[in-house]
């Protein structure tokens, strides 16, 4: 039989009444999916190479021209398209656009587009007026170059004003061994009118210095699988290493780092503009490093699963605000790096049935409180924390406005 105990805490002037079930340890795999995309298909009989259509991939030569003819060319037979590898890169002026049956491959091949002050430029985009399917990039790496003072959000940062790939509209997408280098936004998928963007497979991409690696919405079911995701370093406002808005579900992260975000490593939340929040998202084995936050989960968003997952030198590792049936399990939090508003291990605000297990905390350079509950609190349980270094914070801080109902502590 289950034995509870109800005991009073009386925590910065206020006094509640929680209850403390000591259960079993649930033992159970997640219920949650690993989330599969349909297969890429490519006519392999013959392929279209840029130089035959006058690329010249000498760092100079504007390219642009060429390689969209071939692309253009290409996709009508679903063919591959070679940027062959080069000493010097591709330049390109405009937006490389993609097309149905489109697909590129540019091992030991750069691409370049020099930034514009006041304007914001893609290097491989999807026109909003299409919903294309059945497209595919690899090897190919993306550069542009931090010229420019930011502002707003990319206030205190350099920028270039060039976005990477930006697609509005793509069915049966797949991204393996790009890279992307002084990037405004790496990646960016959104929502093209009532059609959403669906089985988008992302296997090692690496962005680095760049404003904001991904931002997605729009989309059901996105698999990315040992990818590193780096941002800036700067920013006074809340720029992310991945920005999952709303509209989304079926996401699945394996073996990815979110790294130097000035806002969080890992960023998902609703938005008015969007009908749905985001939901049913799983990360296994990732880690979080040297950002404002961890993991800021918000707005509405719903079904977030974490297990193994490694936050180092934030200043707050878990920022949780109006978010429900989270199932976050098995995380290490350590080396936090103070800022301005935010610290502690979490912050829970307007949680509501979710868990949260088998969390280990050095505290260690950590301000504010191990975990500080705030507002409505509702069928949460907390248990299997471990901490260590813990000099003069509380393990459980609560907000004077906090109400609490069935808190469970194992």
């Amino acid at each position: 039989m289950t034995k509870s105990v109800v005991i009073f805490i009386i925590l910065l002037g206020i006094t509640l009444s929680i209850t403390f079930f000591f259960l079993p340890a649930n033992d159970g795999e997640s219920d949650a999916e690993i989330v599969q995309v349909e297969e890429i298909k490519i006519n392999t009989s013959q392929t279209k190479n840029v130089k035959d259509f006058g690329a010249k991939g000498d760092g100079i030569t504007d390219d642009t021209k060429a390689i969209q003819n071939a692309i253009d060319e290409a996709s009508i037979e679903n063919q591959l398209v070679l940027i062959p590898e080069s000493d010097h890169a591709y330049v390109i002026t405009k937006p490389l656009v993609m097309n149905e049956n489109s697909h590129i491959s540019g091992y030991g091949a750069t691409l370049f587009m020099a930034p514009e002050k006041d304007t914001i430029r893609n290097m491989i985009w999807s026109s909003p007026e299409e919903l294309i399917a059945n497209v595919s990039l690899e090897g190919v790496t993306l550069k542009s170059e931090n010229l420019f003072e930011g502002t707003d959000y990319y206030a205190d940062s350099m920028i270039s004003n060039v976005q990477g790939i930006y697609f509005q509209g793509v069915r049966n997408l797949e991204i393996k061994n790009v890279s992307m280098t002084n990037m405004y936004v790496g990646l960016k998928i959104s929502q093209s009118g009532n059609q959403r963007n669906k089985d988008i497979r992302i296997n090692d991409l690496k962005i680095d210095d760049s404003g904001m690696p991904i931002q997605i919405s729009g989309t059901n079911g996105f698999r990315m699988i040992d990818s590193v995701l780096n941002s800036s370093d700067g920013g006074t406002k809340w720029l992310h290493s991945a920005y999952l808005r709303g509209d989304n579900n079926h996401f699945y992260f394996e073996n990815v780092e979110f790294n130097n975000a000035s806002g969080g490593g890992i960023a998902i939340a609703g938005n008015p503009q969007y009908k749905n929040p985001p939901q049913d998202i799983i990360f296994k084995d990732c880690r979080i490093k040297d950002s404002v936050v961890g993991v800021h989960i918000n707005s509405g968003a719903k079904k977030v699963s974490m297990s193994d997952v490694v936050i180092e030198g934030c200043s707050l590792g878990f920022k949780i605000n109006d978010a429900s049936e989270l199932n976050i399990d098995g995380v290490k939090i350590s080396n936090a790096k103070p800022s301005e508003n935010d610290h502690g291990g979490l912050s829970l605000e307007n949680v509501y049935r979710s868990t949260i297990a088998d969390v280990t905390i050095d505290a260690n350079g950590m301000t504010e409180a191990l975990c500080l509950l705030i507002g409505n609190i509702e069928d949460l349980t907390l248990s299997s924390f471990k901490e260590t270094n813990v000099n003069n914070i509380p393990l459980y801080s609560v907000d004077s406005t906090t109400t609490i109902e069935n808190l469970i502590i194992e």
